[in-house]
Parts: C-alpha cells; sequence; structure tokens
C-alpha cells in the first residue's frame, strides 16, 4: 500500500535531525511524504515548514530513500504572487498537488475574495498538470454558511476547479459526520487526510479513535485518492505512534466486508452476466469446471462450486484442508483439485500446496516449505506450479517453483530476480505465463516450461497480475492496477481495477473492464471451454 504522512507534527516533534526522520519515516513503511514548503522563513519552525531553498536542499535525500513527493503544504503570501515559484516546482520535481490553508476569516467578504484568488491559482497550475486543494480545518466545519459548511461554501464558489483534501479528523471535531461529508463532495475531493481523536477530544494513534477511519479509508480507495496520516501531536514516542499508525492503516486496508459478484464477461460480445451476489460473504477466485459447468470458487477457508444451469451451490469437500487462500486450480481430467491452504493451528504466514481427488476428499500435503501460493497444474498432470517465498542468501526471494504433482520430487525453481508469482502452464504445456517486477512494475511474463526463454509480454503504466491464458491458447487476460494506487509487489482487495485482454503472442493489449475488485477478482485461470468467456468476481463496500 502506499501510504504518505504530512510530515509537519513528525518533523516539529522529531528528535532527530530531518535528513534521519526521513529515514526512519521510510522504515516505518512509508513510501510518500508530503512536507510543509514556505516562500519564506517562519522563527524557529525552519523543521517543520521548510523554506523553498531548503526543500529543495532537501530533495536529493528524499529521491534516494526511494520516498516519493506528490504533495506539498504551500505557504505563500500573498498566494496569487507565487505562481511562478509553484509552476517552477511542479515542473522541476513533478509535485501534482498545492495544498494550502482556508482563510481564519470565515464571513462571506472574506471567503469571496479567498476564492477569487484560490481560482487565479488554480488556473495557472492546470497549465503545467497541478492541483490547487483546500486542507480544511475544525472552524470552517463548524462554522455554518447557508446551511453549508464554510469549507464546502468555499468549494462552492471555487467552482470545481479547486479540489478538496480533506481531513477527516477536522471534520470529526468540527461536528460533522465524516462519511456524508466525503460522499456529497466526493467529485472535488483529491485527497484524504487520517487524523484521529479520542471521546475527550484529544489526538490520539489513527485508527484507535473516534473517527470512522475504515469508512474514509475504504471510500479512498474506492476513488483512488491518496492515504495520507497527519498527526500534529503524538501519545507518547513519536516514531513508534507513526508505526503503529502505519500498521493500523495496513490491516484495515486488508479488511473486507460488503457485497461479493460472481460475473461472467463475454469477450466477444463485451456482455457482463452477473450470476449472484453474495451480501456480507467474500468469496473469490472462481475456477470454469469444463466438464460439469461448475464455477468453483472459495470463501472463509473452503471451497463451493456453482452451477450455472439452475445456480445450485454445493461445498467440496477438501478434507483436513479447511483455511484454503484463493490459490486453487483443478486437476487437468477434472477429478480432482489442487490447493493453497494454511494448515489448523499454524499461524502467521503459512502456505502449503495440497492435492485432494473428488472422490475420497482425502488431502495430500505436496510441497515441504511455505509459503507456496499454487496457480498451475501441467496438462500432462505431472507437474504443480506455485509462488514460494525462500530465505535465499540471507534474503527472501519470490519465485516461481516446480514439483512433482504426486510429491515424489523436490522442488525446481524456475525464476531468480524480482517477485515472481501468478505461474501457470499454457493448454500445450510448453510456456509458463507468470507476471514479475523484474525491471520495476510488475508486468506479464512468459517462459519456456524449463524456465529459459523469460520474455516480457506486457510493458505499460500499470501493475499487470495473473495473466490467464485460454483453452485454444489465444488470448492472455489480466488484472490491472494503476501505478500510483500500491507498490508493484502488492495486490490489494477493494481498489478501483481493470482487466486487459491481449494476444497469446502480446500484441492488440486493451483495457476491456473497469471496476471494484483486486485481490480475488481473477487469481486463478476462469476461462470457459468456448475460450470466448471468462469467470471473474467483483465487489462492493
Amino acid at each position: 500500500m502506499i501510504l504518505s504522512a504530512q510530515l509537519f507534527g513528525i518533523c516539529f516533534n522529531s528528535p532527530l535531525p530531518v535528513e534521519k526522520t526521513l529515514a526512519k519515516m521510510k522504515d516505518l513503511g512509508y513510501s510518500a511524504v508530503e512536507p510543509c514548503v514556505a516562500t519564506f522563513r517562519i522563527p524557529n519552525m525552519d523543521k517543520a515548514i521548510w523554506p523553498v531553498e531548503d526543500f529543495e536542499a532537501y530533495m536529493p535525500k528524499i529521491q534516494e530513500l526511494g520516498l516519493n513527493v506528490e504533495s506539498v503544504h504551500f505557504f505563500g503570501n500573498p498566494l496569487n504572487a507565487c505562481i511562478d515559484e509553484m509552476q517552477r516546482l511542479a515542473k522541476t520535481y513533478g509535485i501534482k498537488y498545492f495544498v494550502v490553508k482556508t482563510p481564519q476569516d470565515m464571513s462571506l467578504l472574506s471567503l469571496q475574495k479567498a476564492s477569487m484568488e484560490y481560482l487565479t491559482v488554480a488556473d495557472a497550475l492546470a497549465e503545467v498538470g497541478a492541483k490547487l486543494l483546500l486542507h480544511n480545518e475544525q472552524a470552517d466545519i463548524a462554522e455554518k454558511i447557508h446551511g453549508k459548511t464554510a469549507y464546502e461554501y468555499l468549494l462552492d464558489l471555487c467552482q470545481d476547479r479547486v479540489f478538496a483534501q480533506v481531513d477527516v479528523g477536522w471534520v470529526y471535531m468540527g461536528g460533522e459526520d465524516v462519511m456524508e461529508l466525503l460522499k456529497r463532495n466526493k467529485t472535488r475531493i483529491a485527497a484524504i487526510h487520517y487524523k484521529d481523536f479520542d471521546a475527550e477530544g484529544q489526538q490520539t494513534i489513527i485508527g484507535k479513535g473516534m473517527v470512522d477511519t475504515q469508512g474514509a479509508f475504504a471510500f479512498a480507495r474506492a476513488n483512488g485518492f491518496p492515504h495520507i496520516a497527519d498527526m500534529d501531536s503524538f501519545p507518547g514516542d513519536l516514531f513508534e505512534a507513526m508505526g503503529q499508525v502505519s500498521m493500523n492503516l495496513n490491516m484495515i486496508g486488508q479488511s473486507r466486508t460488503g457485497t461479493s459478484y460472481l460475473n461472467i464477461m463475454n469477450i466477444e460480445t463485451g456482455e457482463i452476466q452477473v450470476l449472484k451476489a453474495y451480501p456480507n460473504q467474500v468469496i473469490e477466485a472462481p475456477n470454469w469446471m469444463h466438464t460439469t459447468d461448475e464455477l468453483v470458487y472459495n470463501s472463509n477457508g473452503r471451497l463451493y462450486a456453482y452451477k450455472l444451469e439452475d445456480g445450485t451451490e454445493r461445498e467440496i469437500d477438501t478434507g483436513e484442508c479447511v483455511q484454503c487462500n484463493n490459490d486453487h486450480v483443478l486437476a487437468p481430467d477434472e477429478t480432482g483439485v489442487a490447493v493453497s491452504n494454511t494448515p489448523t493451528g499454524f499461524k502467521g504466514f503459512a502456505s502449503y500446496v495440497y492435492t485432494i481427488p473428488f472422490a475420497t476428499g482425502e488431502a495430500k500435503m505436496i510441497t515441504p516449505n511455505s509459503p507456496s501460493f499454487l496457480h498451475g497444474w501441467s496438462p500432462d498432470g505431472k507437474d504443480l506450479l506455485y509462488c514460494g517465498f525462500r530465505m535465499i542468501d540471507g534474503k527472501m526471494e519470490v519465485d516461481v517453483y516446480a514439483i512433482p504433482a504426486d510429491g515424489s520430487g523436490e522442488e525446481v525453481r524456475l525464476t531468480n530476480g524480482g517477485f515472481n508469482d501468478g505461474c501457470e502452464y499454457s493448454p500445450d504445456g510448453e510456456y509458463i505465463w507468470y507476471h514479475s517486477t523484474n525491471f520495476g512494475l510488475m508486468q506479464a511474463w512468459r517462459m519456456k516450461r524449463d524456465g529459459s526463454e523469460q520474455t516480457q509480454m506486457t510493458s505499460n503504466d500499470r501493475n499487470n497480475w495473473f495473466p490467464h491464458i485460454s483453452p485454444d491458447n489465444q488470448k492472455v487476460v489480466y488484472i490491472a492496477y494503476h501505478e500510483r494506487h500500491l507498490s508493484p509487489n502488492e495486490h490489494l482487495p477493494n481498489m478501483q481495477v481493470e482487466l486487459w485482454l491481449m494476444n497469446a503472442d502480446g500484441s492488440d493489449q486493451h483495457r476491456i473492464l473497469s471496476f471494484f475488485g483486486g485481490q480475488g477478482s481473477l487469481n486463478v485461470n476462469s476461462w470457459a471451454a468456448d475460450s470466448k468467456r471468462f469467470a471473474f468476481v467483483s465487489y462492493e463496500m
């Protein structure tokens, strides 16, 4: 997850120099920062609000650490006299958002004057591909004008050319319902700031207080808004608190609630058939069982089959495997299934590959090493393919492995370098399709069955996961994330994603669908036997 931290409170309270503070934030899991930048020096505030020359001096260190700077809180007086400087910073450092505070005076005359200045600056920033954002405070939420919060009234005056950076903590403290304000301003929000308060109104660890952080996070993720943690004061140690914030937001990012939808798409007509809704239930990763025309999916650790003919469902006997994840593959002759499962009693990051005949339901562990996440079964039935996390020379490596399906041999490592996952055999058994971060973003790759001739098949500005080849060996469908929404090695739920289609030789790559989904939507091959349709899961928060 790409998580940003607003630096004002962190730098102001940090006992360390700025460079070491930035390094600590990187170590705590933050991949972006939002500094405060001013065109003038503010006495005793240089550490927290950087003059422009200091900001430019810190940028090499920020870039060296791999931290992204997409937005800055900007201080200039008057603001419209700083247009040239803002445009220069946008062009030099790729800054997309300049965030300013709303005026302290909430009178109609003051807001009218401010809106004219904001519009002038916003139009100038638009010329260089940047936006002006207004950050709300508690006061402009509590203050009402013509039945609206002063903050929303000011945004109205700005005619949708100036955008909102909503601080949900100050929304809560201003007496407004956080989710209602977010929903009614959806079209003009550009970023979300997370701040949290306890029942006594004291600032607390984000995710531990009274603010609906989970709801705000889901809203931000669904709309592709940046996640920016913003704390001004800290209960206890600053870095311990920001580490807890990072952990809390990552946990919230993995939570799954809402409705799941089982769908089929026809690539020739573009038609989408919604088969069934599953309220308050997470279902994932349908396999298409051709012999019985059923869709096999996992939910709550078990496998189920949905019969297309009449919509009836049944649970599949998986024996001791009752904590199956969304990596399951049908046997080539469809007489059984292989699954990735966490053995009962295991905790933490553990997954082993098992084979299970439908006739007996008796599970057999195939992989002695963990974690192993299954993705492919060779057409001749001899081998299984999986993604393995292994410590090699003191470093965690994530690679594609093969192992005999009968459990008689040792695993063979097929890739080396990058994060490699989502591996499956082509229908003729000649190739293995997978995805890899070998050269930066996650992209679709193909290699020979023995691991030779590793070839990158996609190259665009998306993170492309799970290339699935059709039974006729002609088409490949895969799921894509925008590069700004997550790190290349992340495959997260509850996000706006896309489905792309290409020919098996890599030509004619094009988007066929945008929807709300992600983890669980297309983890395994789900093509119908006719190679015209495939199944996938979409979600609703």
